[in-house]
């Protein structure tokens, strides 16, 4: 914490009585860049949210040769906005410093030290090619520049052209680039030959892209082939620049400098057919960023595609890059239910945190569109973000909307809401789940469609465990039991499955009274599948009485011994006294010869339908026609 505290006041005691009012926090220094550079680059952030932030610093005190330079670019910066430049967000100037706030970005020489992926360097390549267009072209300036010193890349690994001490119009009286050229560092390695030749003047009769385009191919050969001592080495050596890449290479560092290709140029043969260019990652890319003025067909198109190739993307670029942009393309309506899975799978990549901050308001919001499809998605794909889902998120934001797929007009949603709620349901309140799903499942137990009828008794059994135990001993029963009236045979099997999985939630009342009737009215069921499926659940509640039965005592009557009195005649006296034992003995008696005449058909009884399970059991088996992930096992 020392090492950093003397960061954040070594840069804020350049501000002097500006160090209050700046609105950032200035962090730990880039050390190695201010090597090539005039300015010192601070990681930062901003004071207001905590957002990092980059913050370039300039010692007007220690370098008075180079202020020009400085307050030139932080006047460029403030003025010139472009998707490929570098973006300016704040900054100070005064007579001690200079400061500069951008995104947070780190030198791009980082990225190349790190391997850097192919399809990264490409885009990047384009999106430097496309800044120094926009420059020469669009602005009629020359950058004057353009180095890997120069360029920086944000979070997604995306380039982002900054430099800007020399970006003038040549039209200018005494544009910087004439009177400041050779004081940037390095400036004569990348200098271009008229200009080593003749010295920086001769660039203003130039072609205004000429210095910028002889940069590019600088850049393009320490991309690919690290650090360039001369530009002597830069037509004898091409090292691992890409073949397709080569020709054009060669036509930006050409000696004549009207006879140099523009960045233009350099981006209009890399995106012909084959051409450098033309690969998926950049196709995507670029097909994002003009998603608002592409048809509805083409987008589904798209969107089909990218599904398919979106995890083989470096990963970082995704969540940064690639995320965003679908994300805003759903908010306005571009993508549909398509892009949502795009969305689940970059987004699986994000930490909870920003899970919650990135996708889930998106999520929330497609809940709540109408549009059935999009429902659709949403339901099938729950296994894959159901555990990012928070208890208050699920109640409060998204079961209002599920819960009107329960009534939708269309069969298949009402199926896939069914399935979904199952995996919502350990989130969910016990007043919505005793109260207003069951409300919901009720309905649907007489739905239209017997598969959803199925479902629902497969979802009640499920979800059991979830009900408290008045609710249990209430609805399950009732439920089950009007199962196995069903026409459909499929939910019969479902109510007997479903009584089985619920078993433990019965006493032996309930058991004995209520369940075992119900099942016995299927025993002769027409299809065997739920005959077999009878015997079985049978037996489970036979056992389960059994051990019930057996814990019991043996009898309820409540003997009583009398005291003997020896009375003459009239109530109490020996006649009563002896008829009462009579009776007694009359009744043991009969229960004697009942208990004998009974006993074998008692016995004939139990073992009959103990040998008829056992028989079942051990011969027969069901085929559920139930999908593997929706069963009751």
């Amino acid at each position: 914490m020392a090492f950093l505290s003397g960061f954040v006041k070594s840069g804020l005691s350049l501000l002097g009585k500006d160090a209050s009012a700046f609105p950032y926090t200035i962090g730990p220094k880039v050390e190695w860049y201010e090597n090539q550079s005039i300015w010192s680059l601070h990681r930062g952030t901003k004071k207001e949210d905590n957002s990092e932030v980059s913050i370039f610093t300039f010692d007007v005190v220690k370098n008075r040769n180079m202020v020009q330079l400085a307050k030139h670019a932080y006047k460029k910066m403030r003025t010139l906005r472009h998707p490929d430049l570098l973006r300016f967000l704040d900054g100070v100037e005064n007579d001690q410093a200079i400061m500069i706030v951008t995104d947070a970005v780190e030198p791009l020489s980082d990225q190349l030290k790190q391997n850097a992926d192919k399809n990264l360097t490409l885009w990047g390549l384009y999106k430097i090619a496309s800044a120094i267009k926009f420059i020469n072209n669009d602005c009629g300036m020359v950058h004057g520049n353009v180095r890997i010193s120069s360029i920086f890349t944000n979070k997604a690994g995306e380039w982002k052209l900054g430099g800007f001490e020399l970006l003038d119009s040549m039209k200018e009286e005494s544009p910087m680039i004439m009177t400041f050229g050779g004081m940037i560092p390095d400036a004569n390695r990348y200098a271009s030959p008229e200009i080593k030749k003749s010295g920086w003047t001769v660039i203003k009769d130039l072609p205004t892209s000429a210095t910028d385009s002889f940069q590019l191919g600088c850049l393009i050969y320490e991309t690919y082939n690290g650090h360039m001592d001369s530009t002597d080495k830069l037509m004898s050596t091409r090292g691992d620049i890409p073949s397709k890449m080569q020709n054009v290479y060669k036509l930006l560092l050409t000696t004549s400098p009207k006879a140099r290709i523009d960045s233009e140029r350099f981006l209009d043969e890399g995106l012909r057919p084959q051409g450098f260019f033309s690969n998926e990652f950049i196709q995507v890319n670029l097909f994002l960023e003009n998603i608002t003025i592409k048809d509805q067909s083409e987008k589904d198109v798209f969107f089909r595609k990218l599904d398919n190739v979106i995890e083989t993307f470096p990963q970082e670029f995704s969540i940064h890059k690639i995320l965003p942009e679908l994300i805003n393309a759903f908010e306005f309506g571009a993508g549909g239910p398509k892009v949502l899975s795009s969305i689940i799978k970059v987004g699986g990549h994000l930490p909870d945190e920003e899970y919650v901050k990135v996708v889930i308001p998106c999520i929330i919001r497609m809940y709540a569109a109408p549009d059935r499809g999009i429902r659709m998605a949403l339901l099938e794909m729950l296994p894959s973000y159901v555990d990012r889902l928070t208890k208050k998120i699920v109640n409060d934001q998204i079961f209002p909307h599920v819960a009107l797929g329960f009534t939708d007009g269309v069969p298949m949603i009402r199926e896939q809401t069914i399935k979904g709620i199952l995996l919502l349901v350990p989130l969910l309140s016990d007043r919505v789940i005793n109260y207003d799903l069951l409300k919901y499942l009720a309905k649907l137990q007489m739905d239209e469609e017997p598969g959803i009828r199925t479902n629902t008794t497969i979802c009640l059994g499920k979800i059991a465990k979830h009900l408290n135990a008045a609710t249990q001993k209430k609805v399950l029963v009732p439920a089950f039991a009007r199962s196995l009236k069903d026409g459909f045979h499929h939910a019969r099997i479902a109510g007997l499955m479903a009584l089985n999985a619920t078993a433990e939630y019965y006493d032996a009342q309930d058991c004995a009274t209520r369940i075992i009737p119900c099942i016995s009215l299927v025993l002769l069921d027409k299809e065997k599948p739920v005959r077999t499926q009878a015997f079985k659940t049978l037996d489970v509640f036979i056992k389960r009485v059994s051990v019930f039965a057996d814990a019991m005592p043996d009898t309820a009557i409540v003997e009583t011994v009398a005291s003997p009195q020896v009375t003459e005649g009239g109530p109490g006296g020996p006649g009563t006294f002896a008829r009462s034992n009579s009776a007694s003995a009359a009744a043991a008696g009969v229960a004697g010869v009942l208990g004998e005449a009974t006993k074998g058909f008692a016995g004939w009884a139990v073992t009959s339908i103990a040998t008829r399970v056992s028989s079942i059991c051990a011969h027969c088996s069901i085929t559920s026609v139930l999908s593997n992930d929706f069963c009751m096992s």
